[in-house]
């Protein structure tokens, strides 16, 4: 197999290709032109051969995406035997419904474009922890979302963080927390989140969690502006909570919402290599090779 890792994703394309026996590398040249346009050129031989892109599209979603675009496009002429692709963070998945009359449907776009370069030599789509599994109908059946939560488990578990207890941010991330409190042997629960889709305001209902001298693992997908943990964390303080650790698979981490973070309570703060950051403290490699050995 050859791994070609895409420009947003160099270092964990060279931990995957490490992990897949026989593979090899092959890179991507790229570069910005004066107007801010793209340049992607492939250097390396791959005709004939099985293709693993791997290339996540955050920060900033829309070159990377475009990035990804251009790296399918110039690979299909090198014509390879089938392509496979690894979008680590798959953006625009809050797109994944017309809220209103007239929205464009962002994510069903992206995954038409990629189809439409590819055709059939598009063999697998790989994303991790997508926010929502609408998404990947749009591929129609060729491609599959994977879960870091068992990697926080395991992260949490090393840790023996004693009296514990696991806080989903809203209904929908419960399973998420489940599977983390089944690893460590703890309970868990979720708050009550209400987003207005006009303004993007998210409202938290307050309600009593039993966690006062218990230390708290928030989980979540996705963390952008950090609003929704900020708001977690005043409401398991104001209700006695000791530390307070925030987890997600996506840490986007938009503007100072780090800060926020840390200065409302949080511990710590860690996130995968779904997005490269400080806060990368957990390798989605392992989980990446073994769709593909």
């Amino acid at each position: 197999m050859i791994v070609i890792p895409g420009p947003a994703s160099q270092i964990l394309g060279v931990k995957v290709a490490n992990l897949i026996k026989n593979s090899k590398i092959v890179d991507v040249f790229f570069k910005k032109f004066p107007d801010g346009e793209e340049y992607i050129k492939i250097d390396g031989e791959v005709k004939d051969e099985d293709v693993l892109v791997i290339q996540t599209t955050f920060p900033d979603q829309n070159q990377r995406i475009i990035q990804l675009f251009l790296i399918l496009d110039a690979l299909k002429e090198l014509k390879p035997k089938s392509i496979s692709i690894v979008i680590p963070y798959f953006a625009y998945s809050r797109q994944d419904k017309r809220f209103k009359v007239g929205e464009a449907l962002s994510a069903k776009v992206i995954a038409t474009v990629i189809k439409s370069i590819c055709g059939n030599l598009l063999k697998k789509v790989l994303t991790l922890d997508i926010h929502s599994e609408i998404i990947l109908d749009f591929f129609d059946g060729n491609a599959k979302s994977i879960s870091a939560m068992k990697l926080f488990g395991d992260y949490f578990r090393k840790m023996k963080i004693e009296n514990v207890f696991c806080l989903a941010p809203d209904k929908s991330a419960t399973p998420r927390a489940k599977i983390i409190a089944d690893i460590l042997n703890c309970n868990f629960s979720y708050l009550e989140k209400v987003r207005d889709l006009t303004t993007g305001e998210v409202t938290t209902k307050i309600k009593d969690l039993n966690v006062k001298n218990k230390n708290i693992i928030i989980i979540d997908d996705i963390i952008s502006t950090g609003g929704t943990m900020v708001k977690a964390i005043e409401i398991l303080k104001s209700q006695g909570a000791l530390d307070i650790y925030i987890c997600a698979t996506h840490t986007l981490l938009i503007g100072n919402s780090k800060l926020k973070l840390y200065k409302t309570g949080a511990k710590e703060v860690i996130g995968t290599d779904t997005i490269p950051n400080e806060c990368s403290k957990v390798s989605v490699a392992p989980l990446i090779a073994d769709e593909f050995k």
